[in-house]
């Protein structure tokens, strides 16, 4: 590989989260699961649900002429 190409490979990223609005995630695409669940906060019982999304994310390797050179920098849509 040489120091102009750009090395991408796609992976995903589960979250998993306390939610008490299900209707805000499950019709989203990426949602795995949601289970329902009760948990005290402040002595004050609270119901929602625990979610577990999976969403795409970019994994870019930076090679080390990039990083040196600032290269990198300039190419970067964000």
């Amino acid at each position: 590989m040489s120091g102009t190409e750009i090395e991408e490979r796609g992976v995903t990223r589960r979250h998993t989260f306390f939610c008490v609005d299900r209707e805000r995630h499950g019709g989203k695409a990426g949602l795995i699961e949601a289970v329902p669940k009760q948990i005290v906060v402040f002595g004050e019982t609270i119901e929602g649900w625990i979610i577990t999304t999976e969403r795409p994310v970019i994994d870019k390797t930076i090679t080390l002429a990039e990083s040196v050179e600032g290269i990198g920098s300039t190419r970067d849509p964000e």
